[in-house]
């Protein structure tokens, strides 16, 4: 849920087509977000019938940590790639394997 938020927050169903599951189960996902204070329903301010789901104060510094984590990992496995003697920018590698393994299917 929390990659597939926009900076002014996204309406349920853009989050639920985003991550390729259904409306029904990213609804669910959101309300238990809710509940555990990670996100908010707002009125959209384009549409003010339609919801926006926008990070919380404690979504905020969720996603923070999260990355923060995520980059830690990274930089690891770079470090060890690279010891291993694989050069190059790793990152685009790994993204282009991932691309071409979808395509294979």
């Amino acid at each position: 849920v929390f990659y597939n938020l926009d900076p002014d927050g996204t309406r349920l169903t853009t989050l639920a087509a985003r991550a390729g599951i259904t409306h029904q189960s990213m609804g669910e996902l959101v309300t238990s977000l809710i509940e555990l204070g990670y996100l908010a329903r707002r009125p959209d301010p384009a549409d003010r019938r339609a919801r926006l789901i926008v990070l919380t104060g404690k979504g905020r510094r969720a996603v923070r940590v999260a990355r923060a984590a995520v980059a830690d990992i990274d930089r690891e496995w770079i470090a060890r790639l690279r010891a291993a003697g694989i050069r190059g920018d790793i990152r685009a590698a790994l993204a282009a394997s991932l691309e071409q393994a979808r395509g294979d299917r």
